[in-house]
């Protein structure tokens, strides 16, 4: 039996799936939903489960199975037939042969649709349908429903006199016509014609998503709008039920496939004018053959747009297309916020400082200077002592400047595309504007990405053209040619490979800062003029902790004497995590050469995993003495989720609610290699910056890694946990 545990979770998703969602409890909520009546319950979940067993059995991917991605337009093809025709075994046979046929459609799809990053809806209950629709007509057999008329009788075989009540109360309450048709359009998702459905529908849809719920209404009622604008009756709306398409389209559009923000939300007042203008036109020549409408309006705007954006070269309306998908509006909000707050000018082909030791930022981009234009996002760097001067003595020689003859290096790994290396160093106060970058290497690290460092010194260019290089190595020194009156080193990066190009806005990535009086560690960072900063050298004890190779096992033993075993995971998307073997949590982190960054739990936040992602979320392996690292947490990852209820609503436009993280390292550690450090941090939760909870959490780090664990949180009484090595 053990191994069909993945078929209830596959139920519940395919229904949860028609509102984009995974959530177990919204899918029940559906389930039940589909009850109002029996035969269209029962046929529903009898051609979903036709479909997720035959997926199952053929060896489709689990995951996708288990999240319902192959039940759902089955599901939707089961409860339309179930209301068009008399249930009898000719039906039954029919919802089984459309389950079977619904899937491979929607494997047809998946195909040709994914090839675009596109995802293909509810396109498979659409042709299925429509074609079980014309083939049925052919059917003498079949006799057509009259559903509807015994529903009261349904509704007391499924929940006795209180069901038949409730459902006779809410159809009789005063709703204004307008809410009335709302709920009859959610309900008609699912062929339920009536609004106890809709109600039904609405408070799970509520349950859900806050944002779904809003947008959903939202979409509805701009439609409703746009009707009366048209003078078209809205009674059209009521009578074939196509006001679902406005409503999914609000959701997908507004806080699903984009992530929800007030661009999107704005948006929907152009989106939802076409498809209302696609569902009239639509019908219009779908009577010709007798075939309702259903979601086709939805499907074709949602694929459209979606499709349009691809071509974008600018994001100018702040319509951003999710990433990372988590089936939840809220979850797709937070998770983007945090990951642009912290990751927001990351890049694929992380760029380092090209030198040893701590420079000075003399000109940045947009500069005072020569960085202008084209050629505005560039770096010019210099050495100054703690005076603030950049030479000693008089300083007319190049060799008085701090910065001259030091080694550059190379930015990241790659080939060398360009080297000139016979310029002569220019006396001090003149320029040499003939050869105005003076000696240059030039380096391809990938396409369309190039680093240019010029002003070296003659003949010190180490590599010839077409040579690789690693991040790290000795490439050149500094010296003073071209258009340079005193030794620095201008570096940028580029998107071709010439003297000449162009300037990139590319950022620099694990960069220590001083600035202003201040020290910041920055995972990324284009360093302002005036900044202080250095690449930090690695502690050999905190790159042994918490560097986390794929295939490790980290044993501890925790505070209640138990056994406590992590293991190093990579899952088929090639993201890297570490799994409780006891409870089956898992905590997601980034890794790369001077950092570890924590993204995502998904588990048991009771658990001392939970803690440990927490308190972890950003180490430094380098750092200097008295370092304090400041991040912020995705605020789903943080607060429960009855605190997050109202921030739910509003979130789009202003979050209320903090998660912030912070971290001090030794202020005398560096240098002492050999000795234990201890890492020492808080976790605090606020509301309009005012405090909720504060947890503080303790890390001891020696040469054999973490040897000791704390996490206490200060407002309560079990959120004290910690481990040890064993």
């Amino acid at each position: 039996m053990r191994k069909l545990d993945w078929f209830k979770h596959a139920l519940f998703n395919s229904y949860a799936q028609v509102f984009f969602s995974n959530n177990k409890w919204f899918g029940i909520i559906l389930l039940l939903l589909t009850f109002v009546d029996f035969y269209v319950g029962l046929y529903g979940l009898i051609s979903v489960s036709t479909a997720l067993l035959t997926a199952y059995f053929i060896g489709l991917n689990e995951f996708n199975i288990r999240q319902g991605y192959y039940g759902f337009n089955a599901l939707l093809v089961g409860v339309g037939l179930a209301i068009y025709f008399e249930p009898g075994p000719l039906l039954l046979f029919l919802i089984v042969i459309s389950g079977v046929l619904t899937l491979f459609v929607s494997l047809a799809f998946e195909g040709i649709l994914g090839k675009y990053g596109l995802p293909y809806l509810s396109l498979p209950f659409i042709s299925v349908f429509w074609l079980l629709r014309l083939a049925s007509r052919q059917f003498s057999s079949l006799g057509l429903s009259e559903r509807g008329i015994y529903v009261l009788n349904e509704l007391y075989l499924l929940g006795g006199n209180k069901l038949v009540t409730m459902y006779e109360w809410w159809n009789h309450i005063p709703f204004p016509s307008s809410l009335k048709t709302y709920f009859l359009s959610l309900g008609a998702i699912f062929f339920q014609q009536n609004v106890f459905a809709g109600v039904f529908a609405a408070v799970g849809l509520l349950i859900y998503s806050r944002i779904g719920f809003t947008l959903s209404l939202i979409g509805f009622y701009i439609a409703y709008l746009f009707y009366l604008l048209l003078g078209t009756p809205f009674s059209e709306i009521s009578y074939s039920y196509i006001g679902f398409n406005y409503i999914l389209t609000g959701i997908s559009l507004g806080g699903f496939f984009i992530i929800p923000n007030k661009s999107s939300y704005f948006s929907l007042l152009v989106i939802i004018p076409m498809v209302t203008v696609l569902s009239i036109s639509l019908q219009e020549i779908l009577n010709l053959f007798y075939l309702p409408v259903h979601s086709l309006p939805f499907n074709l705007a949602v694929l459209t747009i979606l499709y349009g954006l691809k071509f974008r070269v600018d994001n100018r309306l702040g319509l951003s297309t999710i990433f990372w998908q988590q089936n939840s509006p809220e979850k797709n909000l937070y998770q983007f916020s945090n990951f642009m707050e912290r990751f927001g000018k990351d890049s694929p082909i992380p760029i380092y400082l090209p030198f040893f030791g701590e420079w000075t930022v003399t000109q940045g981009h947009n500069g005072p200077y020569t960085h202008k234009d084209d050629w505005r996002h560039a770096w010019d760097f210099e050495i100054k002592d703690e005076d603030g001067k950049t030479y000693k003595n008089d300083g007319d020689y190049a060799s008085d400047y701090y910065c001259y003859d030091k080694n550059i290096l190379a930015p990241a790994d790659g080939i060398v595309e360009e080297v000139v290396n016979n310029i002569e160093d220019n006396p001090i106060g003149t320029r040499n504007l003939e050869n105005n970058w003076g000696n240059t290497i030039i380096i391809r690290h990938a396409d369309f990405l190039y680093s240019k460092l010029s002003h070296l010194k003659k003949e010190s260019i180490v590599p010839k053209k077409g040579d690789k290089v690693a991040k790290g190595n000795i490439i050149a020194r500094l010296g003073n040619s071209g258009n340079s009156p005193y030794p620095h080193l201008h570096f940028q990066l580029q998107a071709t490979p010439y003297l000449g190009s162009k300037t990139l806005d590319y950022p620099i990535s694990d960069v220590w800062m001083h600035l202003q009086g201040k020290d910041a560690l920055l995972s990324v960072a284009n360093p302002p003029m005036g900044a202080l900063v250095s690449s930090l050298s690695q502690h050999s004890s905190l790159k042994k902790a918490f560097s986390f190779v794929p295939g490790d096992e980290l044993k501890f033993k925790s505070h209640d004497g138990q056994d406590i075993t992590w293991l190093v995971k990579r899952n088929y998307l090639l993201n890297r995590y570490l799994e409780c073997e006891k409870s089956g949590a898992k905590a997601y982190f980034k890794l790369d050469e001077a950092m570890l960054h924590f993204t995502h739990f998904d588990g048991d936040r009771k658990s001392i995993l939970y803690h440990f992602y927490l308190s972890a979320f950003k180490i430094s392996f380098g750092f200097t003495n008295g370092l304090e690292i400041i991040d912020s947490y995705p605020l789903h990852m943080l607060f429960n989720p009855k605190k997050i209820f109202l921030q739910d609503f509003i979130a789009p436009f202003y979050q209320y609610l903090k998660g912030e993280y912070k971290l001090r390292y030794p202020d005398k550690g560096k240098g002492l290699w050999l000795k234990p450090i201890e890492l020492k941090g808080e976790v605090r939760r606020s509301s309009f910056g005012r405090t909720l909870e504060a947890s503080a959490f303790e890390f001891l780090i020696d040469n054999t890694g973490i040897k000791r664990f704390q996490f206490q949180s200060k407002h309560s009484k079990n959120g004290s946990s910690w481990i040890e090595a064993s």
